[in-house]
């Protein structure tokens, strides 16, 4: 399931509730609470209003009624009746209105709210001196976060690359997807080879590059995007 299937199936659950959108109810949410909040239910329930009121479509008004944020109604089709009161729609015309505007808040949740729940994949580099590069390279998402498997290349100055072969090991629980592998690289220095990680997904990966000891050669390190490339200056 996509970041953005997940925030549509939370937001469809939220407005079945008594009271729609609070923050208990967000409390008991995964995606939205994780990517509108860093974890924390209020934070997301502020950022979630703060999302409808930038939205200015009737499809997303019909949305906020049904979230219960512009109508005080207790069930999901009183909020639906006060929509269609205030704006002249009969019921069902109302409801398409609310399940448009749905897809509407998750599509922009997807696209722009994903700093916190951001993959992340770190470098540590053990060993880069005139013979050799060591890395060891770990990766974590959460789970509703769709990722392909890393792909690790050298490149040359001809541009032309090679893939590594890496034994990815994976550990997995409710929550989040974490990855390891070991890099091993023998190399001619005066071949001006770098080492390119590209992690294509869903959503840009933010990258960290971490040297625990002072290595025998300075790095430079560029990243874009989905793709991160290392080099010995």
């Amino acid at each position: 399931m996509s970041l953005e299937e997940a925030a549509h199936a939370e937001l469809l659950r939220l407005r079945k509730h008594t009271d729609g959108v609070t923050v208990g109810a967000l409390a008991r949410t995964e995606a939205l609470r994780q990517v509108l909040g860093g974890g924390d239910a209020r934070v997301a329930y502020n950022t979630l209003k703060h999302i409808v009121l930038q939205h200015d479509s009737l499809t997303v008004t019909a949305a906020s009624y049904s979230l219960g944020f512009a109508s005080d109604g207790t069930t999901h089709l009183d909020r639906l009746s006060d929509f269609g009161r205030d704006y002249d729609y009969d019921q069902r015309q109302a409801r398409r209105y609310s399940d448009r505007g749905i897809v509407e808040l998750a599509r922009s949740i997807a696209s722009g709210w994903t700093l916190e729940a951001a993959p992340l994949l770190e470098v540590l580099v053990l060993r880069l001196d005139d013979e050799a590069l060591e890395l060891y390279v770990r990766t974590e998402r959460l789970h509703f976060i769709e990722m392909r498997e890393p792909l690790i290349e050298t490149v040359e100055e001809s541009a032309e690359r090679r893939a590594l072969a890496c034994d990815w090991r994976l550990d997995e629980d409710d929550r989040t997807v974490r990855g390891a592998t070991n890099v091993a690289l023998l190399y001619d220095r005066s071949d001006r080879a770098a080492l390119s990680i590209r992690w294509q997904g869903e959503i840009w990966p933010r990258f960290l590059v971490s040297v625990p000891d002072p290595v025998a050669l300075p790095l430079a390190v560029q990243t874009f995007g989905s793709r991160m490339q290392i080099a010995s200056i």
